[in-house]
C-alpha cells in the first residue's frame, strides 16, 4: 500500500496558495507553519523521496526559504521549449517540491488506515487513478474533493482504510456500517510532532543541507549516516558548522 497523509496534503495546498498571496509580516508569521510542515515530511519520507525534494530546491535562493518547498515550480530540467514555432513540447507539471515527500512517507504499523491507498498496477488502484493524476499535476480542486474526514475519498465514493459494504441495490460503499461508531473527524492539521525547540525550528536552506551532502559523499556518505543512526538536532549542528566555514 502506497501511504499519503491526507492532513498534510491539505497543509500543503493551504499553504501553497498562500505563498502566492502573504505578504509582509503575515508572511513572515506563516513561514513556521510551513518550517513544521517540512520537518514532518521531511523526517517521516523515505530516502530516495528526500534526494528528490532536495534536487527540486537546492537551486532556489537562500531568501526564497522556507515558501521555496510550497512554492508551485517545475521540476529541474526546464519548463519546456517549442519546435520552430509550430510544435510545443509538453511542459512538466507543476508541483510543490513537499508534495514529494509527503508522497514519499515510509509505512509503520501504527499509521492511519485512512492514508493508506493502494499500489499503482493493483487490482484496487483504478478507482484511485483520477487521485494520483491529480496529485501528478497539483489540481487542487480534485485532490480537495477526495480528502474525507475518515480517509481519501474515490471519485465513486469509497473511502480508503474502509473496506467496501454491500448496499440494497448490490452497489459497494466505503461509508461505515450501520450502528457503527466514526472516528472522531482529525484535525486539518498535521499529526502531532513532539515540540521542537526554537533552534530544531530554524532549518537551514537546502544549499545548505545539498553541501553537506558533498562532504558526504566524499567522505563516505556521512550525511546519510548521521541522518539515519543520529537526532535531528546532531544533524542541523553539522550543517550549521559546514554554513559558518569560509
Amino acid at each position: 500500500m502506497a501511504v499519503i497523509d491526507r492532513h498534510r496534503v491539505a497543509r500543503l495546498v493551504e499553504l501553497s496558495a498562500a505563498e502566492r498571496t502573504l505578504k509582509g509580516p503575515e508572511r513572515q508569521l506563516r513561514e513556521e507553519d510551513v518550517k513544521l510542515l517540512i520537518r514532518a515530511a521531511y523526517d517521516d519520507a523515505m530516502d530516495a523521496p528526500r534526494a528528490d525534494f532536495m534536487a527540486r530546491v537546492q537551486g532556489v535562493p537562500t531568501s526564497a526559504w522556507p515558501w521555496s518547498a510550497v512554492q508551485v515550480m517545475a521540476p529541474r530540467g526546464g519548463t519546456g521549449v517549442s519546435l520552430g514555432g509550430l510544435v510545443g513540447v509538453p511542459r512538466p507539471a507543476l508541483i510543490p517540491a513537499l508534495l514529494v515527500l509527503i508522497r514519499g512517507q515510509a509505512d509503520s504499523a501504527d499509521l492511519d488506515p485512512g492514508n493508506r491507498l493502494p499500489e499503482p498496477g493493483s487490482p484496487e488502484f483504478a478507482e484511485w487513478e483520477p487521485l494520483q493524476r491529480a496529485l501528478d499535476t497539483w489540481d487542487t480542486q480534485t485532490i480537495t474533493k477526495s480528502i474525507g474526514p475518515q480517509g481519501w475519498v474515490s471519485m465513486i465514493g469509497n473511502t480508503s482504510g474502509q473496506a467496501p459494504r454491500d448496499t440494497e441495490d448490490g452497489a459497494t460503499s466505503g461509508a461505515p456500517a450501520a450502528g457503527t461508531s466514526p472516528n472522531p473527524p482529525p484535525s486539518s492539521v498535521p499529526a502531532p510532532q513532539t515540540p521542537p525547540t526554537p533552534s530544531e525550528l530554524t532549518w537551514k536552506h537546502p544549499a545548505v543541507i545539498a553541501a553537506g551532502v558533498a562532504v558526504a559523499v566524499a567522505t563516505g556518505a556521512v550525511l546519510y549516516s548521521l541522518a539515519q543512526s543520529r537526532s535531528r538536532r546532531e544533524l542541523e549542528d553539522v550543517l550549521s558548522q559546514q554554513e559558518e566555514q569560509p
